[in-house]
């Protein structure tokens, strides 16, 4: 793929012959259209496809939070989605095709400058409640009273995320009523810590599993 610079007609967007153009975050871009194989695929792009698959399916539902979780950070040209779905391929999937798994405490939401939460811990506490707890440690260079909990539920079962933003770091704490159609589930959760002005975060948390009674 190359990029180019307007000519006297300016740059072209679509299918032209051979060649497609397309535009992106202000820059043109020019590819050419793949060359069509017959060849079986091998294992290593099986397993290279499979991989992909599971990573956007799985983050995909949650993009928007992945863009905002990201924005601390200069990364040029790459939405946060694409630096999230990068790490997963990378770190957070694990085993031998076909038999491949996602590694949930390698899984990044977020990165930033912001402290993340001290002395965190996930319990049920009792059937349908789980409670997060922290020790609401804060200075006035980057842990607020005031930053934002956010936290992801991910109910493995259901392949489906609950995003909660009820709670400060200066609460210590936060219930989570769990739906009775979650009895018998496990549950992923991780926290990031988001500030009051928006666009500075922390590095995302993960901060454990647990299956709801």
């Amino acid at each position: 793929m190359g990029t180019f610079l307007k000519g006297i007609n300016g740059a072209f967007s679509g299918k032209v012959g051979n060649n497609i153009g397309s535009r992106w975050r202000s820059v043109d871009y020019m590819r050419s259209l793949p060359r069509p194989s017959n060849k079986p695929a091998t294992e290593a792009q099986l397993a290279q496809r499979a991989k992909f698959g599971l990573a956007v399916a799985f983050l995909s539902p949650i993009k928007d939070l992945l863009n905002i979780g990201f924005s601390d950070l200069q990364q040029t040209k790459s939405t946060g989605y694409n630096v999230a779905l990068r790490h997963m391929l990378k770190e957070g999937i694990v085993g031998d095709y076909p038999n491949l798994e996602i590694a949930y405490e390698e899984v990044y939401f977020s990165r930033g400058r912001l402290a993340p939460l001290f002395g965190l811990d996930l319990a049920e506490t009792n059937p349908g409640e789980a409670t997060l707890t922290w020790q609401p440690k804060m200075n006035s260079f980057n842990a607020f009273a005031d930053d934002e909990v956010i936290v992801l539920v991910y109910n493995k079962n259901k392949a489906f995320f609950d995003i909660v933003e009820e709670t400060t770091r200066a609460d210590g704490s936060l219930n989570l009523e769990l739906p009775t159609v979650f009895s018998g589930d496990e549950l992923s959760v991780w926290i990031i810590m988001a500030h009051r002005e928006g666009k500075v975060t922390s590095n995302s948390q993960y901060a454990g599993t647990i299956t709801v009674s």
